[in-house]
């Protein structure tokens, strides 16, 4: 062992054997072929007891409840995650039923609020009329379509998506 690691050990022993000191029981340093060791007993007639300072006590202070505050802080952490996993299921269903919505109205061949230009296009084609506002919100374009008759329909996008459908009926 080496030298620092035989002074960390004595210096460990002599702190366990205070523990002790402080008991009333006396503490003696033995040196016996180049080792030294601290013991209860007298390793010779020579040996006189250590003297070694009182131990420093700390008082513990008030009672934890450490399990109580553990749980605690587990119960609110599930609270928290559940309450985190509902919002996610209620904004994933929310957008799968977006998803459906846009999805029928493809289908169908039906113009709803939230398509795109595209689709807007892939159902009626290119519009007869094209006009564009500026409005508070941002543009505002309307397209146009002279459907069977006299029949319109009117349709405007608000950030590139359909946020209004109207059809307008011939007068009688």
């Amino acid at each position: 062992m080496s030298k620092s690691g035989r002074r960390l050990l004595h210096v460990a022993a002599a702190g366990a054997l205070a523990l002790c000191g402080s008991a009333g029981a006396q503490v003696y340093r033995c040196e016996q072929d180049g080792v030294v060791r601290y013991t209860d007993k007298p390793c010779s007639n020579k040996a006189r007891p250590v003297d070694l300072p009182d131990p420093v006590v700390i008082p513990a202070g008030p009672k934890a409840d450490l399990l109580g505050e553990a749980k605690r802080r587990r119960e609110a952490g599930t609270r928290a995650r559940d309450a985190a996993d509902a919002e996610w299921v209620a904004e994933h269903e929310k957008r799968k039923a977006e998803e459906e919505r846009l999805r029928s109205g493809r289908i169908t061949r039906t113009v709803v609020e939230g398509m795109s230009a595209g689709d807007v296009r892939r159902i009626h084609g290119e519009p007869a009329v094209v006009s564009k506002r500026e409005s508070k919100s941002g543009i505002r374009e309307t397209w146009s379509y002279a459907l069977d008759g006299d029949r319109r329909l009117h349709v405007t996008f608000s950030e590139g998506r359909v946020s209004s459908v109207r059809m307008r009926e011939p007068k009688q």
